[in-house]
């Protein structure tokens, strides 16, 4: 199981790339990793937050081990919607984006680049509100 600061360091890692893309125009010209991207920064996100705060939420989630570290997209949605409300829209709305650019071959136009990137602070200013940190 990773720590908060080595998930922070894949989130950190992911934004220096999201960086790149939208300096080089990557965001429009490579929107559908763009999206992705910013998707997997969320999930490290979230999972700096739940390291963090594991112990408060192991009753609501209903089991010990769901938020040691989540196994997959579907347990960590599940986690969020449970103990984490506002959160929900923004975290599943960019998990939306990615599947449809990864695996309906879809490019994604420049508007949806830019949302993608206001839903990933949007996640990232709510985990902070949580975890208190980064």
């Amino acid at each position: 199981m990773s720590t908060y600061d080595e998930h922070m360091e894949r989130v950190g890692h992911n934004k220096a790339l999201l960086d790149f893309l939208e300096i080089h125009e990557g965001h429009s010209v490579f929107s559908d990793w763009f999206v992705t991207v910013a998707f997997y920064t969320a999930v490290q996100r979230v999972e700096a937050m739940l390291f963090l705060v594991k112990p408060q939420i192991r009753g609501r989630v209903g089991t010990t081990t769901a938020v040691e570290h989540c196994n997959g997209h579907r347990e960590r949605s599940a986690v969020i919607g449970r103990c984490f409300e506002n959160l929900y829209f923004s975290y599943t709305a960019l998990y939306g984006y990615s599947r449809i650019a990864k695996y309906r071959c879809y490019i994604p136009g420049p508007p949806n680049g830019k949302n993608a990137k206001e839903l990933l602070q949007d996640i990232e200013a709510k985990c902070r509100d949580v975890d208190g940190r980064g």
